[in-house]
């Protein structure tokens, strides 16, 4: 992990649009798991698809080419870590094209899980071929996908 946690002036970011839904989510993480996430993310090559950066206990999530905010994670944190609680997804046509909530509540945890803690997830595919899945999810997450991060390290396992 670099030595500096990611914070909102590290990147050209776009506000959320008001065009957008909200979610509940409900999923617990441990204190180190936490540390990892408030940590976020700051890309180092055109592979690496999000910025990512906390504040205020809540997760912004960006895409890295346009800054366009797609998601803001709430969380609620304890002595115990924390959990997600809800988020609020981007839903203005010109920036994000999902409308499908279920999809993007899964798709925050495959964020959180490969590009923060360095872990295998099922990816939330909507495409019906292997191969087709396969380049959906580059498109999505970009060398993550195949374990390779912007800090330079590998997947921790």
């Amino acid at each position: 992990m670099p030595d500096r946690a990611a914070n909102p002036t590290d990147w050209n970011t776009k506000p959320l649009p008001d065009r957008h839904s909200h979610v509940a989510l409900n999923r617990a993480f441990t204190p180190d798991e936490l540390a990892r996430i408030r940590h976020g993310l700051i890309p180092e090559a055109m592979e690496d698809k999000w910025f990512v950066y906390w504040l205020d206990d809540q997760l912004y999530v960006h895409r890295s080419w346009t800054g366009f905010c797609t998601y803001i994670v709430d969380f609620t944190v304890t002595d115990d870590g924390a959990a997600m609680t809800g988020a609020r997804i981007n839903r203005d046509p010109d920036q994000y094209k999902s409308t499908d909530d279920d999809y993007d509540s899964r798709m925050i945890s495959f964020l959180i899980d490969v590009l923060l803690l360095h872990r295998p997830a099922s990816f939330p595919a909507t495409q019906a071929s292997p191969e087709d899945q396969a380049l959906e999810q580059w498109s999505v997450v970009g060398r993550a996908s195949i374990g390779e991060h912007p800090e330079g390290g590998q997947d921790d396992d």
